[in-house]
């Protein structure tokens, strides 16, 4: 199927694009390569492949969780402008 000029039109209204008129037979004819391809593409078969989640090899680069049994709270605390029975104060947002 060739896509036509009034097709390239109605894509770039919708694509809130500007297109020239000398640029559309151009966008035209790209545009039928590229669903070329496509159809192409949809006729390989994928059968034996097995889905990626990513094109590249991903590893958690972050530090393993390791849980410890220290306190520091008195060193948290010390952080805070102001602090009330070792909680934080804050400034009140809703009115009472």
């Amino acid at each position: 199927m060739a896509t036509d000029v009034e097709t390239i039109k109605k894509i770039a209204q919708l694509s809130a694009l500007s297109i020239n008129e000398s640029e559309l037979e151009g966008f035209a004819k790209d545009l039928d390569m590229i669903i070329g391809y496509m159809e192409q593409l949809s006729k390989l078969d994928t059968g034996d492949v097995k889905p990626m989640e990513h094109v590249l090899p991903l590893h958690n680069v972050l530090r393993e969780d390791v849980p410890t049994h220290v306190n520091r709270r008195e060193e948290l605390m010390n952080n805070a402008p102001e602090t009330a029975n070792e909680c934080f104060m804050v400034p009140s947002v809703v009115d009472a």
